[in-house]
């Protein structure tokens, strides 16, 4: 196919031809380049204008040339698709797919950061852009760790009727329960509601080596303790379920010595955490006994 080239207004003439000698008549011949989509099969002659032939599936030119052949269109890179399909006048456009953004540092799409329980996500991440996180404020949490995830309000105690069990923090929600409910259940019991998002801070704070030797520590039913060769291979995300399953099994009993096993392995501030919210527990069930009388905002 021989394409007779009409000039573009908006292109100067000089982007759209090219200089050539008549190998012949050793003229210098002003040939037309090929528009975008195109390329150069043969150059113009005295007699002929120039042949342009349209580029192939997976080739393209963008600008106006007289190359001689298309060139490959590109291929979306690692964590990449394709955001606009290679066209004969458009290479192949590629963007960082969902969860991942591209980090101009590195050159490449990067997995968006996740907000740790206690933070939200303020932006949310683009493929451009990465996540950005911000704390929660007073009155509201975050108990997940996500890249996604804001920060929601406090469950409001009162307007169910019900006693606060334990006030609500960045990283956990307000613990609501009946007195009829506190009679009946043990502060413990109470507890497990916060343990999952309680154990990724300490995974987020911990060596793993530490975590390891907590994992050894955890009390089992019937004091039985877990192969030391198993538990010391496991990897964080393997000791993340190695603890929820421990804390979906556990009794009151092996969850009231839980702090005292932090402070055995240096976790002291984590064992005292822990344990001020037990007994803020138990301090709530009391009162609901009429047997003490304390400040709701004595502990938090």
């Amino acid at each position: 196919m021989v394409m007779l080239v009409s000039a573009d207004a908006s292109m100067p003439l000089h982007a759209q031809t090219f200089k050539k000698d008549d190998p012949y008549s050793g003229r210098s011949l002003v040939c037309d380049r090929c528009p975008p989509g195109m390329y150069l099969r043969a150059p113009c002659s005295a007699t002929q204008k120039s042949d342009c032939v349209k580029c192939p599936n997976g080739a393209y030119t963008e600008f106006w040339n007289h190359i001689s052949k298309c060139l490959r269109c590109s291929m979306c890179a690692e964590n990449q698709v394709v955001k606009q399909e290679c066209s004969p006048s458009n290479n192949c456009e590629c963007e960082c797919k969902e969860d991942y953004y591209f980090n101009k540092k590195y050159e490449a799409c990067i997995k968006h950061k996740e907000c740790p329980p206690g933070y939200g996500a303020n932006i949310t991440g683009t493929p451009q852009q990465d996540t950005e996180c911000v704390q929660c404020q007073p009155g509201f949490y975050s108990e997940v760790s996500s890249a996604k995830a804001t920060c929601v309000a406090q469950s409001n105690c009162q307007a169910g009727g019900l006693r606060v069990v334990l006030k609500g923090q960045s990283w956990h929600d307000t613990l609501c329960a009946s007195c009829d409910d506190l009679k009946t259940r043990d502060g413990a019991e109470y507890l497990h509601e916060i343990l999952p998002t309680f154990f990724i801070q300490l995974h987020q704070t911990m060596g793993i080596t530490k975590m390891r030797r907590l994992a050894m520590r955890l009390p089992q039913e019937g004091g039985k303790k877990p192969l030391r060769g198993t538990v010391m291979k496991l990897s964080r995300r393997g000791l993340n379920n190695f603890m929820n399953s421990w804390d979906q099994g556990a009794g009151k009993d092996q969850v009231r010595k839980l702090p005292e096993v932090l402070r055995n392995i240096g976790a002291f501030n984590m064992g005292d955490k822990l344990e001020r919210k037990l007994k803020y527990i138990d301090q709530q069930s009391k009162l609901c006994e009429g047997l003490v009388e304390v400040a709701q905002n004595e502990l938090k």
